[in-house]
């Protein structure tokens, strides 16, 4: 009988790290109490029973806490090994342990007693080697996504100084995620450098003029550059990324100035240098390389691009089930015993969205309005006895009822109407039992320090209410809906500007971008001013505005085909008087004539052909023929129609003589007149 023999594969402990005398040992529990007992971490330890849990877990946190000194980049000795090779090894922030990403949350669950999100952000920041600002590490870092691409964005000192300046000169706190975007940004750029050029260690030592060609590749490969189409996918990109490496260049050039500790080894006449030819090249060739393709990428993807005005019955839509929802939250909220959050958010949303459509604002400045901007404001009484004067009786109820708030950013006014304010009374009476007293918004969340977030809230309840086309229902074409609707009321310009400056922007910005879309400006106004001067008829609309235009659509429509019709037309009236003339004259009481035509009391005649409808035939007389001459003769000689309004002008002048004659008619008169002539 044959026995397999099993091969043991021999295991070798690894060392620890010791935080005190910074060594590697073996057995670490005996080298601590032996070398250290002094000190106080280690007497609190063996204080403790032996085999202790308690004694257990204090010598497992002093350490983890070496093991996290001793390498700072790469994992020294994980707590627990993960099964997969290539996954990711994070400290948690509180032990100083390593995990793998995957599983640090569990693990920080049962550390700090609490499941915190952000876990693996904070791994990312422990592992950061440069000082960074304060404020970056405590408010942009926690936000910014745990991957390769944030951490090499914190490590840089290049890219942290510049997020920690552009958080310095935009101090709310909403640019915190556009501080986050803009360093992960410059992280994608360094990343594909460090592809091209293995030499590149950091954004510092990118910074060469030799570099330039290297961050143009790098920008088309991010951006996504198709060499065959010339195109972008992200042409934002391609075209914004210059003007922060710019920043990078400026940032750099006083760490040489300043004698940074970690560049001494660089001379301060060198850097700048080469810094300030990279900002040239950045300046006069990146347009050639990048932005013009980029930008006309762009103009291309707008061309041909239809605005979605918002129907007025998704309006009307919206609004209603808007009231319907804070109707039904406030009865909620104040019979019930013990509310919920849910009633007071629901009612915060449907007051959020119904300003939005009373005022059409910007969903952004109008989420962060501040609670002091309200209750200050709205119990002030306006006393303008001037004024009131001169408003009507309807204007001046309005002004009563209707109460007016200047908000932050911008400082654009917001109207809030009676049914409002008693929504957002009910919401201040019952703040203090959903909303924490250090969150200052007006539009809150319950049990939170943050606002609502607009645009979403917004898309909730334009799907829910069952709007046809719900994607219109945003504030931007709110704000298009309000401003291309504006222009039916022929407002004057101090009009326009008033209306401009409630909606915070300039009267330029109001006209090139809200107002009424160009596909239909162009179709309409503008049509109108071509058919005219391809007809020649841009004189006679001298001084007049667009809409004053009065232009016969039928003929400019149908083209030769219509006048042919209505030449014919006239050639058989003409026919028809020639051949009554010729006729001998037959009593009245003869129904017809050898012609088959019908004669009439009055001396015309009714041409009737066999399967066609009667068409009733009326002479001219010589005198309309001797005013209609006279009064065209211009239009004659310059082998011009006259347009419908002249005809119309010589019908009220003579009434009586024109009875029987339409604008059309004389038209085709003064045609066949000048056709005649142009034969001969």
């Amino acid at each position: 009988m044959e026995v397999r023999k099993t091969k043991w594969k021999s295991y070798q402990r690894k060392k620890d790290f010791c935080f005190f005398c910074e060594t590697e040992v073996l057995n670490y529990a005996r080298h601590v109490f032996r070398n250290h007992s002094s000190e106080s971490e280690i007497a609190q330890i063996l204080s403790k029973p032996i085999k202790s849990k308690e004694r257990r877990l204090l010598l497992d946190k002093i350490r983890r806490k070496g093991n996290f000194l001793a390498s700072t980049r790469n994992c020294y000795k994980p707590v627990r090994k993960s099964d997969l090779p290539n996954r990711t090894l994070l400290p948690c922030d509180n032990c100083l342990g390593y995990f793998s990403s995957k599983m640090l949350y569990r693990h920080r669950k049962k550390c700090t007693g609490f499941n915190k999100a952000g876990a693996q952000a904070s791994g990312y920041t422990l592992l950061v080697k440069s000082k960074v600002d304060r404020r970056l590490a405590e408010e942009v870092f926690p936000h910014m996504r745990p991957d390769i691409i944030s951490f090499e964005a914190k490590n840089d000192e290049v890219i942290c100084a510049f997020g920690t300046r552009y958080l310095n000169t935009h101090r709310d706190k909403h640019f915190v995620s556009v501080v986050s975007r803009k360093m992960r940004e410059l992280s994608k750029i360094l990343i594909e450098l460090r592809k091209l050029d293995k030499s590149i260690n950091d954004m510092f030592s990118a910074l060469k003029p030799i570099h330039f060609d290297l961050f143009v590749q790098a920008a088309k490969n991010i951006s996504g550059h198709n060499e065959v189409k010339c195109s972008f996918k992200s042409p934002t990109f391609a075209m914004n990324i210059a003007t922060s490496l710019k920043q990078c260049c400026d940032i750099a050039l006083g760490f040489a100035y300043k004698r940074h500790e970690s560049y001494l080894s660089v001379a301060a006449k060198d850097a700048e240098a080469d810094i300030k030819t990279l900002i040239m090249l950045f300046t006069s060739n990146w347009r050639f390389e990048i932005s013009t393709q980029a930008n006309q990428n762009l103009n291309i993807n707008k061309w041909n691009k239809v605005t979605a005005i918002p129907l007025a019955s998704d309006l009307k839509l919206l609004r209603k089930y808007l009231i319907d929802i804070a109707e039904n939250a406030c009865k909620r909220l104040q019979c019930d015993v013990t509310p919920s959050g849910e009633a007071y958010d629901s009612i915060v949303e449907s007051v959020y969205c119904r300003v939005i459509l009373l005022n059409r604002k910007r969903s952004g400045e109008l989420q962060r309005m501040f609670l002091d901007s309200y209750t200050e404001n709205i119990s002030k009484e306006t006393n303008y006895e001037e004024f009131q004067r001169a408003i009507s009786k309807k204007e001046q109820i309005l002004l009563k009822s209707i109460k007016r708030v200047v908000i932050r950013g911008k400082r654009v006014p917001v109207l809030f109407s009676p049914d409002v304010q008693q929504h957002i009374q009910i919401l201040l009476e019952n703040r203090d039992r959903f909303v924490p007293k250090d969150n200052l918004y007006m539009f809150a969340k319950s049990n939170s320090k943050s606002h609502i977030v607009g645009y979403k809230i917004l898309n909730k309840y334009a799907k829910s209410c069952g709007a046809k086309n719900p994607e219109s229902l945003t504030s931007t074409r709110l704000r298009k809906h309000l401003a291309t609707l504006s222009q039916l009321f022929n407002l004057k310009d101090n009009e326009i500007e008033q209306l401009a400056t409630f909606m915070g922007h300039t009267i330029g910005v109001h006209r090139n971008s809200y107002r009424l879309p160009d596909d239909v400006y162009q179709t309409t106004k503008i049509a109108k001013v071509l058919l005219l001067m391809e007809r020649g008829a841009a004189n006679e609309y001298k001084g007049k505005k667009l809409d004053e235009l009065d232009i016969d659509l039928d003929q400019d429509l149908n083209g030769l085909s219509t006048c042919r019709h209505e030449e014919e037309s006239e050639e058989s009236d003409m026919e028809a008087k020639i051949e009554i003339n010729l006729q001998p004259k037959i009593p009245p009481k003869a129904e017809q004539v050898a012609s088959g035509s019908t004669v009439v009391a009055s001396g015309s005649t009714i041409v009737a052909s066999e399967g066609k409808k009667l068409r009733k035939l009326i002479p001219w007389t010589p005198e309309q023929k001797k005013i209609v001459k006279e009064y065209f003769k211009n239009n004659i000689k310059n082998s011009k129609p006259p347009i419908r309004t002249e005809c119309e002008e010589l019908k009220s002048k003579y009434p009586e003589v024109f009875e029987n004659k339409n604008w059309l008619k004389i038209k085709v008169f003064i045609q066949n007149e000048y056709s005649k002539k142009n034969c001969k």
